[in-house]
């Protein structure tokens, strides 16, 4: 006990004398500049000149330097985690680049009682170290720079190029032959007109939900040209279709979208638009007036467009208790199961945004989804060279390996 009072005394002591002696033995010839190698503008790097014979403080032994970084306009300094004692530069990274500020640098020594036991540090409640009390060298103001390209991108950018021009090429080669293009056959689109058909001869409505996510959804997008290509085929066979709304938006788009199809179609005095309507914007109490309308018009078909949550299962299992035709389509991967359970085609993931372009096969429509297929394709081919090239690298050697090794790695973000 005695002991760790004379600890504890000599500690005070050497704590409370002035640290910052003399200049001399301390870093001099502060110096901050961009880090060249880091492309964001975040951080920097500090150098400094060592003293021939570092400052020496009478029972204290030095640990290291500490960089210290603050913004011109601000008072306290941070921290930057401890450099080596014969350390003569040092990163000092995790700089905010926005918006764009200026900082000052500082350095200085950092001391520790030497030899003193951590139980005397425990006991008084004191740090393990004590520094001197304001930095010794600063320097600043300065900024580091962004760069304004990232080369470690550039085969993001070349890939990005390349399948923009598959794509714009694709466009203008399908103008005009749109209907001579494959396109594998997608048996729940296939359906669509059969479920039409099905309405037509039992006289009785179709019920469209184009899920529960707003206008800016794509897999709603995806929903309301569906629902145009089904309007315009109902219109023409004068099939009701009863299309219930979570979203004020999406119905006002969606009335929009099927009185242009009743048009189209020839039959603009048919077209209702109170069949399009608002239910609610909760979401059980939105399912439960749609499984209400099932199983009051027992439709002949319920299409299900869109992305879904928990109300999947139970649009799609009271549906099929009706006895009607389902077709699915949604790309929100944890209600897949259950679509595919309970309905009778369900579109799944991309299917879903392809039925615009297969369904009316618009030129456009269709050269976008071409060459979608085609740099797809090429992802795929490359995926499979370059896993070959990191296998050979890895199990040869010579000028072959090392160029497939340059090869992976280019392909590596």
């Amino acid at each position: 006990m005695k002991t760790t009072r004379l600890w504890a005394i000599g500690l005070s002591v050497l704590l409370a004398a002035p640290l910052c002696l003399a200049q001399a033995g301390l870093p001099t010839n502060l110096q901050a500049a961009d880090d060249p190698e880091e492309p964001r503008g975040t951080q920097m790097i500090v150098s400094w000149d060592a003293p021939e014979e570092p400052l020496q403080i009478p029972g204290m032994e030095m640990i290291g330097h500490r960089i210290l970084v603050r913004r011109v306009d601000a008072e306290e300094w941070q921290p930057s985690p401890l450099v080596p004692p014969d350390a003569t530069s040092a990163p000092v990274a995790d700089l905010k680049p926005w918006p764009w500020p200026e900082w000052e640098i500082g350095i200085r020594p950092e001391y520790q009682l030497a030899g003193a036991p951590a139980a005397v540090f425990r006991t008084m409640g004191w740090p393990m170290t004590s520094t001197v009390a304001a930095p010794v060298a600063e320097v600043g103001p300065v900024r580091p720079e962004g760069n304004w390209f990232n080369t470690d991108y550039t085969n993001v950018l070349v890939l990005t190029l390349l399948f923009c021009t598959i794509v714009i090429a694709t466009i203008y080669y399908v103008r005009g032959r749109a209907e001579e293009i494959y396109i594998r056959p997608i048996a729940g689109l296939e359906a669509v007109n059969d479920a039409i058909g099905r309405a037509t001869e039992m006289g009785k409505p179709i019920v469209y939900v184009s899920g529960l996510t707003g206008i800016g959804d794509v897999a709603t997008i995806a929903a309301m040209l569906i629902l145009g290509h089904l309007a315009r085929r109902s219109a023409a066979y004068e099939t009701e279709v009863l299309v219930p709304c979570q979203d004020p938006l999406v119905m006002a788009t969606e009335r929009e979208i099927v009185r242009q199809a009743y048009t189209e179609a020839g039959k603009p005095d048919a077209y209702r638009p109170e069949s399009i309507f608002f239910v609610t914007d909760s979401q059980f109490g939105y399912v439960a007036a749609v499984d209400g309308i099932m199983l009051r018009e027992k439709p002949a078909a319920c299409f299900y467009m869109g992305y879904f949550f928990a109300e999947a299962l139970i649009l799609a299992e009271t549906g099929n208790q009706t006895g009607a035709i389902q077709i699915a389509g949604t790309d929100a991967d944890t209600q897949l199961p259950f679509f595919i359970t309970a309905c009778d085609y369900t579109l799944m993931g991309e299917e879903l945004y392809a039925a615009s372009a297969y369904l009316s096969r618009q030129p456009l429509l269709v050269a976008q989804l071409r060459g979608q297929d085609i740099a797809k394709t090429l992802i795929a081919a490359l995926l499979i060279a370059t896993v070959a090239a990191a296998t050979y690298a890895a199990v040869a050697t010579g000028a072959l390996a090392d160029a497939a090794a340059q090869l992976v790695q280019w392909f590596t973000v």
